[in-house]
């Protein structure tokens, strides 16, 4: 572990740092697949490939030495994921510093350099990406930032994701491998931005209210009366702010999301034969199955009855 006077130090000298001769690769262990680009040019003329498509993707492990430096940028846009140690960046004359638990994200055209710290090397999952999409991921980073914290749950499952795609590129090259990465990507973004409590996509920063845990606190309440005041005093919030925050991160209004979490648990309850819709309106918090029918139907389009009669799955 990096001591913080070792950190001070270390970051003071970032920029002669990443001056410094580096190697862009050659690591114990690594994995690094830089796609054919007449491949690539052919398929990205097709759906879905040309939406979002992987043009390099690798996994460096324990990179001591690690470094590259684009001063005109590179042709695409850069994802890095710190898995463990730390590096140090520049993007567009913004410096800083990555460590475990964090993405980098980096605009294709815009000057950096990056590497990894000289105490603790990073261990990075990379990817290099375009398509017609790709931009509209650059724009919901903050303003003048690259740099997103990224939550443990989260972690985990980009990391997953990373390796499935690695692996699927060990099998060949194809144009259904090239599609799987597509949406492979689009996961690891999707993952990003809006499964990850650490970050609010909407409001473009750190998130600063825990939304993902206010819904298990209502999923926990899905069979008992909804109290708007109380969830909000347990947020800390008053009930505006609650109810703005909540809002702007879902779309919807605290009490409409309660509600489609009741119609959603209901809808699998309806699928369990033998149990009345009396007892699927009380096992969701309805004791007036009338009622409880009204609201279904609103959100559902068709009565608890009509719905239990279509055959899905």
């Amino acid at each position: 572990m990096i001591d913080d006077e070792s950190r001070t130090q270390e970051m003071a000298r970032g920029v002669p740092l990443l001056e410094k001769t580096r190697r862009p690769d050659g690591f114990a262990g690594q994995i690094m697949h830089v796609l054919p680009r007449p491949l690539l040019a052919r398929e990205a003329r097709h759906f879905p490939v040309r939406e979002l498509y992987v043009t390099d993707l690798g996994w460096y492990p324990r990179a001591a030495g690690h470094g590259r430096r684009r001063d005109e940028g590179a042709g695409e846009h850069i994802l890095i994921l710190c898995e463990a140690g730390e590096g140090l960046y520049q993007v567009q004359g913004r410096e800083g510093r990555l460590g475990a638990g964090e993405a980098l994200l980096i605009p294709r055209g815009a000057a950096h350099a990056y590497g990894a710290s000289d105490r603790d090397p990073w261990s990075i999952h990379w990817v290099h990406f375009l398509g017609d999409d790709a931009d509209y991921y650059l724009r919901l980073l903050p303003d003048g930032e690259c740099r997103l914290p990224v939550a443990a749950g989260t972690m985990g499952r980009m990391i997953e994701v990373f390796r499935g795609a690695c692996a699927s590129l060990d099998r060949g090259l194809s144009g259904s491998v090239l599609c799987y990465l597509s949406h492979a990507l689009r996961h690891l973004l999707g993952l990003l931005f809006f499964e990850n409590r650490s970050y609010d996509a909407a409001a473009r920063g750190p998130s600063r209210h825990d939304v993902a845990g206010w819904i298990d606190g209502m999923l926990d309440r899905i069979g008992r009366p909804f109290s708007l005041a109380a969830m909000a005093r347990r947020a800390g919030l008053s009930v505006p702010q609650f109810s703005a925050v909540f809002r702007r991160q879902t779309g919807m209004t605290p009490v409409n999301y309660f509600i489609h979490l009741k119609v959603q648990r209901a809808c699998a309850l309806l699928d369990v034969e033998g149990l009345a819709i009396a007892e699927v309106a009380r096992a969701v918090g309805y004791d007036d199955p009338y009622y409880f029918s009204r609201i279904f139907r609103k959100v559902m389009g068709v009565s608890p009855r009509d719905f239990r009669k279509q055959r899905f799955g």
